[in-house]
């Protein structure tokens, strides 16, 4: 007879690296995911307060209120996104999410906040499951990291801000191919013939998609070199052939986005700082991600860098840093012969957070909120595992271990539920950022355009862009800005020399060009306004506006036919511009074709644009003749 065969039973690796043996249970995937029945419905409360927020003035007119792009959801239409740079990226289906929604909702910013949460509960789910995954199928650890990776107000500048889409989207097709990849080293290991190469196979084509939202997604080439440490994965050749795809397409949307960046004309303050200044700032921000992630409190949607006259050195918590760095350091010393968690985690969090650490300084923002969602699933599992440890080496105390992660899971949904509320408006965004940075000039310069043009108080908004422009005079958005103001206060000197200043500071600046044509159009100078005009149509020939005014600019010099040019292209771009055709029907009127003049007027006043009625009527009678 044979000899009863002991019952096998997997194996996880404890903290402490010592196999722990765990019963075998037959799981359906209902069970597996029955944790996210409780997970989910508190996840959307947390976030639910920013189903009723407005899009914001910052990003938010370039990629979705003013972006003609994703206003033509037709075959031509996607064939354009997927061929174009804007707005300083190559992001296609970033910009084709965007395109779907103006399709069923236009501009209603529910719909875009709605599909952000949605999207947002979508990888908390993920999230739970590559836990689920890696923990060897510990629940207990997949629903504390998935309620601490979840439920933080770090999360909220992603979820919240309608063009930080990309993020939803990237994290998503990031987290799904991750737990392929996961499931591809498993079936590895597993002696049963399967067909192994599918798994590899999903993993690369979600990566595809996670790079088409988010150029942050080829920095998942370090999440998988982790992997394959943290599941002992011997060093060979597969190891090797197994990244180049990941490489090669890292590489080609790495020159395509800066290529993207340059046509943008992105800022890089990296000549600013010296290889020692830049090293601090390294390790300062590796601290403050972990720190915030942690303790999510003062938090910003603008983090400048800090003000340094020459000579005068670093804030303190910059040298602290380094001791941080080195703590961390030596704990990855330690804990390399007692687990491989720690080194994972770590490893995980420092290589998908290395190119946003800002080495390389783009943009005006030292340190951002949103760069912390996917660094955030290996804080939040190491969290999870040291918590089960201590439960499981101090049962006796497990309630108090439970209790305190209880409490602070409690008071990190209350940071986040009131989060939310911060990005309610542009007034309630810029409020809060200037409250902690008063000197910072993009604040008071998005605050000064939300006085502006959506309260209509002049007053107040050149006083924040003036302020702007006294804390930072090389910053050339507030002159711009201000110069409008001027224009509609009847300053148009004033207007004009603010305009040529942000100029001088950026030679390529439309704004700033498209609106001194307008001044001097309305000053009587067309032949300068049309110089300008032409040069915004060279730079930006997809804007409308600009056919608008250049076409206005041809009736004031009697050129009929060649304002009814710009106006026809200033349709076939935006058709359901109502001013385009009341403009439209003073050229016709000037070339003697009335009829087109008045079919054109009637398109404007059933579109509701306030037409003059002595206009209204010369039309008609003209047209019946």
């Amino acid at each position: 007879m044979q000899k009863n065969q002991k019952k096998k039973t997997p194996v996880i690796l404890s903290l402490k690296g010592k196999q722990k043996k765990v019963p075998v249970q037959k799981e359906t995937v209902f069970t597996i995911l029955q944790p996210l029945l409780f997970i989910l419905p508190i996840v959307f409360i947390a976030f639910f307060p920013i189903l009723n927020n407005e899009l914001t003035n910052w990003d938010d007119p370039d990629l979705i209120i003013d972006n003609m792009l994703i206003r033509d959801f037709s075959f031509e239409g996607i064939r354009k996104i997927f061929t174009t740079f804007y707005f300083g990226n190559f992001q296609p289906l970033h910009l084709l999410s965007y395109s779907v929604e103006y399709h069923f909702w236009q501009l209603n910013p529910a719909g875009y906040h709605a599909v952000s949460l949605v999207m947002f509960l979508i990888t908390t789910a993920l999230v739970y499951y590559f836990i689920y995954q890696i923990s060897n199928k510990n629940k207990i650890v997949a629903i504390i990291a998935t309620l601490l990776f979840a439920i933080n107000a770090m999360r909220v500048e992603s979820v919240a801000w309608a063009s930080e889409r990309k993020d939803m989207l990237y994290a998503m097709f990031y987290m799904a191919s991750l737990i392929a990849y996961v499931k591809y080293i498993i079936v590895l290991k597993e002696p049963v013939k399967r067909l192994k190469i599918k798994y590899i196979v999903y993993a690369f084509l979600f990566f595809i998609l996670a790079v088409f939202s988010k150029v942050m997604a080829v920095s998942i080439v370090g999440p998988m070199v982790m992997l394959d440490y943290f599941y002992a994965r011997k060093f060979s050749m597969r190891l090797i052939l197994e990244k180049i795809p990941y490489v090669i397409v890292s590489l080609i949307i790495g020159l395509a986005q800066i290529m993207a960046v340059a046509s943008a004309g992105t800022i890089d303050k990296s000549n600013l700082f010296s290889f020692t200044d830049r090293l601090l700032i390294v390790c300062r921000n590796l601290m403050f991600y972990f720190y915030k992630i942690l303790i999510p409190v003062n938090l910003s949607a603008f983090n400048p860098y800090p003000s340094r006259a020459p000579g005068i050195p670093w804030p303190a918590e910059f040298f602290i840093s380094l001791f941080f760095v080195l703590i961390l350091l030596a704990l990855l010393i330690w804990s390399f012969r007692k687990t491989r968690i720690i080194i994972f985690c770590t490893g995980f969090f420092v290589a998908t957070l290395a190119l946003v650490l800002q080495y390389v300084a783009i943009g005006p923002t030292m340190f951002n909120e949103r760069y912390s969602l996917i660094p955030s699933v290996a804080l939040s599992f190491a969290l999870a595992s040291g918590i089960f440890f201590l439960v499981s080496r101090f049962p006796d105390y497990k309630n108090i271990f439970y209790g305190a992660t209880g409490l602070y899971l409690v008071l990190m949904f209350y940071l986040t539920f009131t989060r939310c509320d911060v990005w309610q408006t542009s007034l309630t965004l810029w409020d809060d950022a200037i409250n902690q940075f008063p000197h910072a000039s993009i604040p008071l310069n998005g605050r000064g355009k939300y006085y502006g043009m959506d309260l209509g108080d002049r007053t107040k908004a050149i006083e924040d862009f003036t302020a702007s422009i006294r804390y930072n005079p090389e910053y050339e958005d507030p002159y711009s800005n201000r110069g409008i103001v001027y224009c509609l206060n009847g300053k148009l000197d004033s207007a004009i020399i603010d305009f040529n200043t942000a100029i001088g500071l950026k030679k390529d600046n439309y704004k700033a060009i498209a609106n001194r044509g307008i001044a001097y159009a309305q000053t009587n100078r067309p032949e300068l306004a049309l110089n300008d005009f032409d040069q915004c149509i060279r730079l930006k020939p997809e804007k409308y506006h600009i056919y608008l005014n250049r076409g206005i600019c041809y009736i004031q010099l009697n050129k009929p036919e060649k304002a009814l040019v710009d106006f026809n292209k200033g349709i076939e771009i935006n058709p359901t511009n109502a001013e385009f055709y009341l403009r439209r029907s003073q050229a016709w009127y000037n070339l003697g074709k009335y009829a087109d003049a008045y079919r054109d007027v009637q398109t404007a006043r059933n579109s509701g644009i306030n037409v003059d009625n002595a206009y209204f009527d010369q039309l008609k009678k003209a047209a019946a003749k």
